[in-house]
């Protein structure tokens, strides 16, 4: 493959693959897992400043995109359905230039900390709205990858879905992230 062909691919992963694609990325260990159901004090403090902030305006933004999405293909439902996501009928998708980001100045700052809203981004999941960049809004795989991640939402439900996903963001980075790993390793099930 080219070295053209082979940026080219990388780039239309996006988010979803360029970050993992070019680096060796160590799993997290059992002691680092466990901690995640007990972050430090600082990090629990931290979330507990900052959930309720971002409960609400995750809330906000799949609202407003349910009611601008399209449906799943029969394909994509079919997909949903493999990799765990309950109401595939519920998901929509949203072809976005640039994706929301919060009002709030400090949440703002905070959500650019954790890599949203970067040029990178080029998927997002917030409950059932699923966003891509237009150069993604037919791939296969970052579908599938923000399926998986419609699908943890289901099995975990939304509140701890969400606290820990932050928890994992801020202790252990997004390529570290086990729900982002988890991601990955589930993206290519078609």
């Amino acid at each position: 493959m080219s070295i053209h062909r082979l940026t080219k691919r990388l780039f239309l992963l996006g988010l979803c693959g360029v970050l993992t694609a070019c680096m060796v990325v160590r799993k997290p260990s059992e002691t680092e897992l466990r901690a995640l159901d007990h972050p430090p004090s600082a990090v629990q403090a931290k979330l507990d400043r900052f959930y309720p902030l971002t409960l609400a305006w995750y809330e906000e933004v799949e609202r407003q995109m349910l009611a601008q999405g399209r449906m799943l293909s029969s394909q994509e439902k079919a997909l949903a359905q493999r990799l765990g996501v309950k109401f595939p009928e519920n998901v929509r998708i949203v072809v976005l230039e640039k994706f929301p980001m919060p009002s709030n100045h400090e949440l703002a700052t905070e959500a650019e900390k954790l890599g949203l809203g970067g040029a990178l981004e080029g998927g997002r999941a917030m409950g059932y709205a699923i966003m891509l960049k237009p150069k993604l809004a037919d791939n296969p795989t970052v579908i599938a990858h923000e399926l998986v991640h419609v699908a943890q939402h289901d099995r975990l439900g939304r509140e701890a879905f969400l606290r820990r996903y932050l928890a994992e963001l801020e202790m252990m980075g997004y390529a570290r992230s086990p729900l982002e790993l988890e991601a990955y390793a589930r993206q290519s099930a078609r």
